[in-house]
């Protein structure tokens, strides 16, 4: 039972470890600025999902990096993410769900959006 644990244990930290690196190589070159509430769905494509917290959106040259308030199980390599729009805008509190590519026609669970933070290389 002792083993299980451990190599589940080693298997999430490598799995964090893949994550960091990929979130890493992503806004490699750019600062951060001031976080905002709301970005336009119109400028921003699919997000790029890292872990089960960190969702990067792409505007152009910009990054934008939304950590999510909780984590949300239903985020992996194969999600698709489908956010609900209210007014529209992506905004801070939206929530979401998720459907997986494989034929996934059950929504997964419902998560909610953190700020927009703007990632951008110097000039």
């Amino acid at each position: 039972m002792i083993r299980g644990l451990l190599l589940i244990a080693a298997l999430g930290t490598a799995t964090a470890t893949d994550d960091a690196k990929t979130l890493a190589k992503a806004l490699a070159g750019r600062t951060p600025g001031k976080p905002e509430m709301c970005v336009s769905p119109s400028r921003v494509g699919t997000p790029q999902i890292i872990g089960d917290r960190v969702l990067l959106y792409r505007d152009g040259g910009r990054v934008w990096r939304n950590d999510l308030p909780e984590a949300c199980s239903g985020l992996d390599d194969d999600a698709i993410v489908v956010t609900e729009v209210f007014g529209g805008q992506l905004c801070r509190n939206d929530q979401f769900y998720t459907l997986e590519r494989t034929g996934g026609s059950i929504p997964g669970p419902r998560c909610r959006l953190g700020n927009f933070v703007p990632w951008d290389k110097p000039r």
